[in-house]
């Protein structure tokens, strides 16, 4: 075939469009004075129970751990963890959690924080869904926990801008003031991810397609066999 200026041009707009699909597949992490923020370019998101996606696995972005886990058990029980989830399109009963105040789901690219009172009964078309402490709810904290003074590392799943993240804290804080961060990086929404040794670990894809790992050391932690679902990104 001769090779003209037409078939190049065409071949380096075929190029950058490739390498421009690559480069919107992964996690934008921004940060600021008090925290680490992670953007997940995706087109799913489910609640995997059971065992923690592994980085075999190519299509997945970004996972850490979502809701509670109530006992320490050396077998998975759907009814260990917090409160009713949704795994890939299926209602899971879970067990009854006091401190849960919120719940999140998303279902056909669409997704919903909700005061735990409004946390759906059936699955209804949700692909995924699970319940946890509820931090902000349309950009106004809910009154009061007992948690307020408590300091240690914090994440969470939040809204900001029309757009799902996840955040964390780069230091230890009380709750709190990683609440007032989260009001000051104005969040509409934001719903606690369960955290602690163990319970910590995340992991998820660079822009290069690089898995890089948070809290690594927890995986040396004894409580980390223990854990029992992760809110999962997919490409």
């Amino acid at each position: 075939m001769m090779i003209n200026d037409v078939n190049i041009k065409k071949f380096l707009f075929i190029v950058a469009l490739f390498v421009q699909q690559i480069d919107v597949i992964a996690v934008t992490v921004e940060r600021t004075v008090n925290l680490n923020v992670y953007y997940p370019e995706y087109t799913k998101i489910d609640l995997v129970c059971e065992q923690m996606p592994k980085a075999a696995q190519k299509d997945v972005e970004f996972c850490c751990e979502a809701a509670f886990t109530g006992e320490l058990l050396n077998e998975f029980k759907h009814s260990n963890i917090a409160d009713n989830h949704i795994c890939n399109g299926e209602m899971k009963k879970g067990y009854r959690c006091k401190a849960n105040t919120g719940g999140f789901v998303w279902g056909k690219g669409k997704w919903k924080f909700m005061r735990k009172a409004d946390y759906p009964t059936e699955a209804n078309g949700w692909n995924m869904g699970f319940c946890q402490l509820l931090i902000i709810k349309d950009s106004a904290r809910p009154i009061g926990t007992k948690m307020k003074n408590n300091r240690t590392i914090y994440r969470a799943l939040c809204e900001k801008d029309g757009k799902l993240c996840i955040i964390e804290s780069n230091k230890v804080m009380t709750y709190e003031f990683f609440a007032k961060c989260l009001s000051a990086y104005k969040v509409t929404h934001a719903l606690y991810l369960d955290m602690g040794r163990g319970w910590n670990y995340a992991w998820y894809r660079d822009k290069g397609g690089v898995v890089k790992e948070v809290f690594p050391e927890s995986k040396l932690a004894p409580s980390y066999k223990y854990r029992t679902n992760w809110i999962t990104f997919y490409k």
